[in-house]
């Protein structure tokens, strides 16, 4: 019996060595899927921010550029009414709002190329195209406020598909 007795302490060092090993590998992999979670994690997370940053950036040059076509054909109706002619002279209240138009325009049409959604990035799209046209109507037509209807209308798609990307980010976020 005593053979017995030396063999079950070999095969019990063995099986201790592969048990261990076992347990080593095990580990390894668990470490290394919790690695790649977080990896993963944080990817999404920056994207999330960078998403996010974006989207109230063009969000409210979206609305400063609406602000400013506003503003433009305030002053230009106002200049109408004052009998400035048709030689009018552009009053420093009409350049500061075309001024301003013209940065947010410039501003948006940098941005908006950083949209992450194919959907919200054509409806910014087609409020610049939009916005555009409203510029030229407030700049030459009788009734500037003429085109602003039109562009408020395809601006609002834009603010609406915005602000739902927002809530749906800021959702995941509180589930996370």
């Amino acid at each position: 019996m005593e053979g017995w007795k030396f063999w079950w302490g070999i095969a019990a060092f063995f099986l201790g060595g592969l048990a261990t090993q076992l347990n080593g590998w095990l580990a390894y992999r668990r470490q290394r899927k919790d690695r790649a979670d977080d990896a993963a994690d944080a990817l999404r997370q920056r994207r999330e921010e960078f998403e996010l940053q974006h989207l109230v950036e063009v969000n409210q040059l979206l609305r400063d550029l609406l602000a400013g076509l506003l503003h433009m054909a305030a002053s230009s109706t106002l200049m109408d009414r004052l009998g400035a002619g048709d030689d009018r002279e552009l009053s420093e209240d009409f350049k500061t709002a075309a001024a301003s138009a013209n940065a947010a325009e410039g501003a948006l049409t940098a941005s908006a190329g950083f949209i992450l959604d194919d959907a919200i990035r054509a409806h910014v799209q087609a409020a610049l195209r939009a916005a555009d046209e409203a510029s030229a109507t407030v700049l030459t037509s009788d009734n500037p406020s003429e085109g602003l209807f039109e562009a408020a209308a395809v601006m609002t798609p834009a603010f609406e598909s915005i602000s739902a990307r927002v809530r749906q980010l800021y959702a995941g976020r509180a589930g996370s």
